[in-house]
């Protein structure tokens, strides 16, 4: 069975699209004749995605994680109640508004009908479900819980999507206060100063350090200033294509790292992320070496993604995983010893959750203390600079008076 993407137009003249399953797109048409509808177009789902390929274009995902995780839900809660796996996807595909997202629900069916199991019908969707989505499915379909493994990996998505949005607030309001403050800064310097400096030109007094400097600075940006976004533009560039290099990537996240108060917040970050999805691989079957390499791709710091990729040529040689990630020195002292209480116990999936607890708490506290240096920090330095200015336009100003009197 394959799916192919319609248009057609029905009885009333009206243009109607959608996707239908059919053995080949002759029968597809007729199909779509059988229920009174006129074919304009039909396409493989298989050749749509070819095209897509060849036709390389900046879009956004297709399912969001938040609707990944609906999915994921309300196919677990499908399957609990005894649906089969066609017949979980068919009704997933039916209740989707979007086109692309029924499109590739509808695509994952046909290639479950076709006989293959629905983690390899996943993977041939990999910019949709991430690799640790498919090592658990697989774990569920072998193990025989494919229903209570979607469920966990529903819970994961949803912890996941909190610990991120967790701080993506906690660095909203310093963000916004930075941008706010740079462009008022910019606006006093590039639209207020020269019109007071007309005033102190006519004058022909000397003017004071301070105002000779913020008319250099106004200067500089009314002149130069398409220059200076032209060079900051060009050195991100030069900057984002030098991290292309494994090297230069490995030392630049190395250096994130090594920051005060951030550097830990990050390593917190990856370190709960990763323990969580190992924990989870690991409680839900997934062989050691398999979770390792799935949940080494949920790092986002190359340098402990680095340090995870020695580790699993260490555990594959037969050391233990505690030894082999002490052996990177990239992860916290009370992670492996976790890791190294729960290989000694049997209970690691359960000591990695616990590590992945701490990490996230010591994440609350990091954002907190980092917020609160941050907020008060640029508050203090946009009053500083927008001082400076005001004293910098005053001083003149009272000197013609004093000169009056």
């Amino acid at each position: 069975m394959q799916t192919f993407n319609y248009k057609a137009i029905d009885k009333s003249n009206k243009e109607k699209s959608g996707v239908i399953q059919a053995e080949n797109a002759k029968q597809a048409r007729q199909l779509l004749r059988d229920k009174g509808l006129i074919v304009s177009s039909i396409e493989s789902e298989k050749d749509r995605k070819e095209k897509t390929a060849k036709n390389v274009t900046f879009k956004k995902k297709p399912i969001s994680s938040l609707e990944l995780s609906l999915i994921t839900r309300q196919f677990a809660i499908l399957i609990n109640s005894g649906m089969s796996v066609e017949q979980s996807l068919g009704a997933l595909s039916d209740q989707l508004e979007s086109h692309e997202q029924k499109s590739i629900m509808s695509g994952v069916r046909s290639e479950v009908l076709s006989g293959r199991e629905l983690a390899a019908s996943l993977q041939m969707y990999p910019k949709v479900f991430p690799p640790v989505y498919c090592s658990l499915v697989n774990a569920g379909e072998q193990s025989g819980s494919l229903g209570n493994v979607m469920t966990k990996l529903a819970d994961y998505s949803d912890k996941t999507r909190e610990l991120t949005s967790k701080i993506m607030m906690a660095l909203l309001y310093p963000v916004i206060v930075s941008i706010v403050a740079t462009m008022v800064i910019v606006a006093l310097l590039v639209f207020v100063v020269p019109q007071v400096v007309k005033v102190f030109e006519a004058s022909k007094q000397t003017l004071p350090l301070i105002t000779r400097g913020m008319i250099a600075a106004s200067n500089g940006l009314r002149n130069f200033g398409i220059y200076i976004l032209i060079g900051i533009f060009v050195s991100l560039f030069l900057f984002i294509r030098s991290l292309k290099n494994p090297e230069n990537k490995i030392k630049f996240h190395r250096r994130l790292l090594s920051l005060p108060i951030a550097g830990k917040l990050l390593t917190n970050i990856d370190i709960a992320r990763f323990t969580n999805t190992l924990s989870m691989l690991l409680s839900s079957g997934v062989p050691m070496l398999n979770a390792l390499e799935a949940a080494r791709d949920t790092l986002s710091n190359y340098m402990l993604k680095n340090a995870v990729d020695r580790a699993v040529k260490m555990v594959r040689e037969g050391v233990g995983l505690a030894i082999a990630l002490n052996a990177q020195e990239a992860f916290p002292p009370v992670v492996i010893h976790l890791i190294a209480s729960g290989e000694k116990s049997g209970n690691l999936d359960h000591l990695l959750e616990q590590a992945g607890s701490h990490q996230e708490l010591e994440l609350t506290h990091r954002s907190e203390l980092l917020t609160g240096i941050l907020e008060p920090a640029l508050i203090v330095f946009m009053g500083a600079v927008v001082m400076l200015i005001v004293i910098g336009i005053m001083l003149p100003i009272l000197n013609m008076n004093k000169m009056v009197m």
